[in-house]
């Protein structure tokens, strides 16, 4: 039975029938925690919900409502709704999350973990080359750093991000996954680091998606004489050629010729816009 079908049933009677009709029918997990988007109309339910979730999954420890996610560190905005006894009186939104063999310590009350990413992570870890020089900018907690260090025998990973709890984080998952050898840790704006990591890259991953094609100097700046970009970004349905467009022309402008390898969608986050990943070869001094 699906989880709505399983969530009404439980709620049947303790909520009125309209309200009942609007419950959610997808979630996501992280470690031991469940995380809930819920429509208006409902956040004065939230708690009867949570207990009910807590209740339907044994295997959930916690119970969160998101309501936003803020600003450039991209912290998403928790309220604990529900947890289970043996969390009482204060239950944690710090969970181990486990995906591919690897483990990912984290707070979701401070880092957001995106479940859609989870086979674009896939994705790249068969594209990275052994003997590689790879740099994850914007890194958050080694989303993919963790992956390319422990599988794909890197020669170095450099992860880059400005969100000093998120590298709090990074290097516990560093620790976790033994790969202290393989990734060097850099804390700040990425343009702080262009100069350090000038022509070093053979790879680079631009997992923001706020108009990452403003920051593409950089990493052009970073690429080595040839090497690959991958630089992920959020675009409406009608804007897809535009943003190839202006990332050809970015790289132009940087003396730089991009080919557009392919576009792919890792997921879609409202009507007709969608998270984009655009595989860019780039061959510089053109």
């Amino acid at each position: 039975m699906a989880f709505y079908d399983k969530l009404r049933d439980r709620l049947e009677g303790k909520m009125p029938g309209k309200s009942v009709r609007l419950l959610p029918r997808s979630y996501q997990i992280v470690g031991r925690v469940l995380i809930l988007r819920l429509k208006p109309q409902l956040l004065r339910y939230r708690k009867t919900i949570g207990e009910a979730v807590v209740h339907m999954l044994p295997y959930v420890h916690v119970v969160c409502l998101e309501k936003d996610i803020e600003g450039i560190t991209r912290k998403p905005k928790i309220e604990i709704i529900a947890g289970c006894k043996e969390h009482q009186p204060a239950p944690s939104t710090q969970t181990l999350h486990k995906e591919y063999g690897c483990e990912f310590l984290l707070d979701v009350s401070e880092i957001m973990w995106s479940k859609g990413n989870k086979e674009e992570r896939q994705r790249i870890v068969k594209l990275v080359k052994p003997g590689e020089v790879v740099v994850d900018m914007f890194c958050g907690i080694g989303y993919f750093s963790i992956f390319i260090a422990k599988y794909c025998n890197p020669k170095k990973m450099y992860a880059i991000d400005i969100n000093p709890k998120a590298l709090e984080y990074l290097r516990k998952n560093v620790w976790f996954n033994k790969v202290e050898d393989r990734i060097e840790i850099l804390e700040g704006d990425n343009r702080k680091f262009a100069g350090y990591l000038e022509e070093v890259a053979d790879r680079i991953i631009m997992g923001y998606l706020r108009k990452t094609e403003l920051i593409l100097p950089v990493a052009l700046r970073m690429l080595r004489k040839n090497g690959m970009i991958h630089l992920h970004r959020a675009v409406k349905a009608e804007d897809r050629k535009k943003v190839g467009e202006r990332i050809i022309r970015i790289g132009k402008k940087n003396k730089c010729n991009i080919e557009i390898l392919g576009v792919k969608t890792v997921k879609s986050f409202a009507p007709r816009i969608y998270h984009l990943v655009y595989d860019l070869k780039v061959e510089k001094n053109v």
